[in-house]
């Protein structure tokens, strides 16, 4: 099994641990890019996209509420990026306007909503929905 790229934008450093562990206890092989705002993740998106011998992404795990750019502008940014523009995207998020962002997710062709849960047992599902994005599109797993 080939090790994968992953781009995690997550800014609560607790959902960056169980996104961790969920990609570890489905043993996805991946070198997990965590940025922690949106700044830092339209930043690292358009440094990888201007250097061709850069890892390519196998997949975007993106939290919606960002600090300096929210999940929308990033969608934006990595839709509008040469070698990332169809790169698969999760988005995460909690249930508070669900509909709008699950709407937004949809307009920039995210793959799948995972809300986030309150549960450790819920979380794991993420491991499973990621394996199963990368069997879909290509990427390791």
């Amino acid at each position: 099994m080939k090790s994968c790229e992953i781009l995690l934008a997550e800014d609560n450093p607790a959902d960056a641990e169980m996104v961790r562990v969920a990609l570890r206890e489905h043993e996805i092989a991946c070198t997990l890019h965590l940025v922690e705002d949106g700044g830092s993740a339209l930043e690292l998106l358009n440094r990888l996209d201007r250097d061709a011998n850069a890892p390519r992404l196998d997949l975007v795990i993106l939290d919606m509420h960002l600090p300096k750019h929210d999940g929308e502008e990033i969608l934006k940014g990595l839709r509008s990026t040469k070698r990332y523009a169809q790169t698969p995207v999760i988005v995460m998020s909690g249930v508070s306007s669900r509909i709008i962002e699950e709407e937004t997710a949809t307009k920039y062709a995210a793959l799948v909503y995972f809300t986030k849960p309150a549960s450790v047992t819920e979380y794991m599902r993420l491991g499973s929905i990621v394996r199963d994005v990368l069997r879909q599109t290509g990427g390791a797993a």
